[in-house]
């Protein structure tokens, strides 16, 4: 739940988290407001995000790594075809239920392109996890 007063900010997330029907993608069950706060319900994934899974005391068996990677590869081709970009791919915006299952989320970044905006100038994202150059604006 967040204030009311941030629905201007979460009206684009919304709507481009509802547009993302993929089994890799979190699924957005409702949006709703009430008089004071804005409500997102999303699917549960019940095993938590990639972050806490991972730890340099951890093995994590190359056949896994594998299998994260093409699911959240097949997530992002699903958005690109859709003309969207999520803008912050990292560790803690990757789901895994404890199943399996491997879910892209927060959608707090992510824009849609236009016939009229194809692409972005803007650079926007978690620094930690960009490339340099990008935060240089080198590119």
């Amino acid at each position: 739940m967040c204030p009311i007063s941030d629905l201007p900010e979460l009206a684009n997330e919304i709507g481009l988290q509802a547009m993302c029907n993929h089994p890799n993608v979190v699924n957005l069950k409702e949006a709703f407001t009430t008089r004071t706060e804005v409500c997102i319900v999303l699917e549960l994934v019940d095993g938590g995000c990639l972050t806490d899974i991972l730890g340099p005391s951890i093995f994590f068996p190359e056949p896994c790594i594998a299998r994260i990677c093409f699911n959240i590869l097949a997530a992002l081709y699903f958005m690109h075809s859709q003309h969207q970009i999520h803008r912050d791919i990292k560790s803690d915006n990757v789901l895994v239920g404890r199943t399996g299952e491997v879910k892209l989320a927060d959608f707090g970044f992510a824009i849609a392109l236009t016939q009229e905006d194809s692409k972005r100038t803007s650079v926007v994202g978690t620094p930690y996890w960009m490339a340099p150059e990008l935060i240089r604006g080198d590119v």
